[in-house]
């Protein structure tokens, strides 16, 4: 039940609380029932509350996914506490245990979550071998094995120890294919936090909180300056009066391809899964990364949702001039405006538009208008109404990044500018130790492009205009405090020289796929090397490690039962020397036996010890049972002995 309850444990935590309290219940149960030797409930019952569980999960949850999977499986292991009275299912939940371990990586491939597959199947192999030792107790008709905690934990380590060489070699040379064996749908993984496809107010605020790790980035030549790093996730065009939705036309139109620049970037980017088709990048995307794809206005669309950590490598061009000349129908949707929003605002525009009327003049008294009024850039927001954008302009003035973007794209459009919002993620933390970008779910942002005559789409971030050091040193430059009580300098470090170790293991062991498989192989020698060669080697490899395991674990057994008899003739020299002499043909078992008959006052020590000999040199051999042995027999004296006859008997070996 140890080893269910520690593989259940993060399952439990992912389930509605009433179905964990449901399996604790069936689980406390069952030890209730070892506990005072109850009988298991008879098998319509058990029936009737197995379906019954079944049928309230499946209704209770809905919708089928891996969540839903793992569930009913932690809901059936719970199920069979109710006839686990057998050493077979005992066996059977102790090796169900090991899949759901294993299933926990397919929602969470977090480093932390290593140390649960170690704990948890050091546990479970420990519950394997208490089975094993009340089956040799059985067979043997010797008393029940004790629950030597300290013991199954020590022998459990020791066997997977043994098991790694093999489960390295596996990792290293099972054949890996370039795509899954099977698809995963959309949406069926735990809910994660992230941009969503859509933008109202609020929407990017709700990050600020959360600091988890959105994406690492690599570059060859070191990182762009702080005011460089727009991340580019999403371009968003239609506004329907409080939200900013993609357009499908951009979506669905090719390019401009891209070319290479002089001071183009090179870097590889190891995005977290979230669940959505978008990957991210800097402008422009020279080229797509593999089985994605770039639409007309330089969104990168994945074919399949993100729902494993992701590498690519890519190169964005900075000096790129996006779309220098603008058809009219994509002008027309980059000016789309509901006609009954935010009076106040058309009045603004249509002010502002006679007083400048070149774009550049416009756009840059907009900006200094933020800059120099009393604009706040801030978490603690007001809810706005219809006129949205005439609350934020002219009443609150007060917002984070979405609502300053919202707003000054409100106010180009009706001046006549035709204007965009992107969504993604600014800035960066530059993780000195490790030489890459740590780019979190805090550091999410929008901003604006506007279509200028010969610049073609250009980047303009109202937010840099209200707080430029949210741009130069991140968001939380720009909050006093932190987001709780918990968010210091010294946790933050930490967490940084967390996700350092993090990123290795994403790099060197979750990145192993069958690309770096075959740069592997490559180093070895073998360029060529398909799935029959790899698999041709792999089983050398194996034989080869599986000969040296055993070999190296004969060894030890050979070892140490030359331990376990020397400390025998040890205690028969103890007993010659008392007169007690083995007789020909008899068992050391016979003779302490007789011994102890020979010794009343050592009858009780005499018997223990020719217990723990039986397990030990005749049964399956455990190492507390030889450590037991070894111990009782050094500390063995002989006492009076009351028959003399014993003198005149045979020494001779142990069979």
């Amino acid at each position: 039940m140890a080893a269910l309850l520690m593989a259940a444990a993060p399952h439990l935590m992912a389930m509605p609380p009433w179905i964990a309290a449901l399996i604790l219940a069936a689980t406390g149960w069952r030890l209730m029932a070892a506990h005072r030797r109850w009988r298991p409930p008879p098998r319509w019952l058990r029936t009737v509350l197995t379906l019954t569980a079944v049928a309230v999960v499946l209704v209770g949850l809905g919708g089928w996914g891996r969540r839903m999977a793992t569930t009913l499986l932690c809901v059936m292991l719970a199920a069979k506490m109710m006839e686990m009275f057998r050493l077979r299912d005992l066996r059977m939940v102790a090796a169900v245990c090991f899949f759901l371990i294993a299933t926990q990586f397919l929602f969470n491939e977090r480093l932390i979550y290593l140390l649960y597959l170690a704990a948890g199947t050091m546990v479970a192999v420990g519950a394997l071998v208490q089975a094993q030792r009340h089956e040799d107790a059985r067979l043997q008709g010797l008393p029940e094995a004790p629950g030597d905690h300290r013991f199954l934990l020590r022998h459990a380590a020791t066997m997977i120890l043994a098991a790694l060489p093999v489960a390295l070699t596996l990792f290293v040379l099972f054949p890996r294919l370039a795509q899954p064996l099977w698809g995963l749908p959309e949406q069926v993984m735990d809910g994660r936090t992230g941009l969503s496809d859509s933008m109202s107010p609020g929407s990017i605020a709700n990050l600020f909180q959360d600091e988890s790790p959105a994406f690492r980035a690599e570059f060859e030549n070191g990182p762009p300056p702080p005011q460089d790093r727009y991340w580019r996730g999403l371009v968003l065009w239609q506004f329907d009066g409080n939200t900013w939705r993609r357009s499908r036309m951009a979506a669905e139109q090719p390019p401009v391809p891209v070319p290479d620049g002089e001071r183009s970037l090179d870097y590889r980017i190891q995005l977290e899964p979230h669940e959505q088709r978008w990957l991210f990048a800097l402008d422009h995307p020279v080229g797509a990364p593999s089985e994605s794809r770039i639409t007309m206005d330089y969104q990168i669309i994945r074919q399949r949702p993100v729902t494993t950590l992701t590498q690519y490598q890519i190169t964005s061009n900075p000096q790129f001039t996006d779309m220098p000349r603008l058809h009219d129908s994509v002008r027309q949707q980059a000016l789309g405006m509901p006609p009954d929003r935010n009076p106040r605002t058309r009045d603004r525009a249509e002010a502002l538009r006679e007083q400048y009327p070149d774009d550049r003049d416009l756009i840059q008294a907009v900006l200094q208008w933020f800059n120099e009024e009393a604009f706040y850039y801030s978490l603690e927001t007001t809810p706005t109404g219809r006129h949205g954008a005439d609350e934020f302009l002219f009443d609150l003035r007060t917002g984070y990044c979405e609502h300053y973007a919202s707003a000054f794209a409100i106010l180009m459009r009706m001046a006549g500018i035709p204007t965009r919002v992107v969504i993604g993620y600014q800035g960066g933390d530059w993780q000195p130790g490790g030489g890459y970008l740590l780019v979190r779910q805090s550091d999410a942002h929008a901003w604006t492009e506007v279509w200028l005559e010969d610049n073609g789409w250009t980047r303009v971030d109202p937010t840099a205009a209200v707080a430029p050091d949210r741009i130069d040193h991140g968001s939380m430059s720009v909050m006093e405090g932190g987001r709780h009580l918990l968010d210091t300098d010294w946790l933050r470090q930490l967490r940084n020289r967390y996700d350092r170790l993090q990123h290795l293991w994403n790099r060197w062991i979750l990145g192993f796929d069958a690309d770096r498989q075959q740069r592997f192989m490559e180093r070895l020698g073998i360029p060529d090397g398909g799935a029959t060669a790899l698999g041709l080697l792999m089983v050398l490899a194996l034989s080869l490690v599986i000969g040296i395991v055993t070999l190296v674990a004969l060894r030890g057994t050979l070892r140490e039962r030359d331990r376990l008899m020397r400390a025998w003739r040890r205690l028969e020299r103890r007993l010659r020397r008392a007169g007690i002499h083995r007789r020909t043909g008899e068992t050391p078992l016979e003779l302490l036996e007789r011994a102890s008959i020979a010794m009343p006052a050592s009858a009780r020590e005499l018997e223990q010890l020719s217990a723990t000999f039986a397990r030990a040199r005749y049964g399956q051999a455990s190492q507390s049972d030889r450590d037991s042995f070894i111990e009782l027999a050094s500390r063995f004296r002989t006492s009076n002995v009351i028959e003399p006859t014993f003198q005149n008997d045979v020494q001779t070996g142990v069979s």
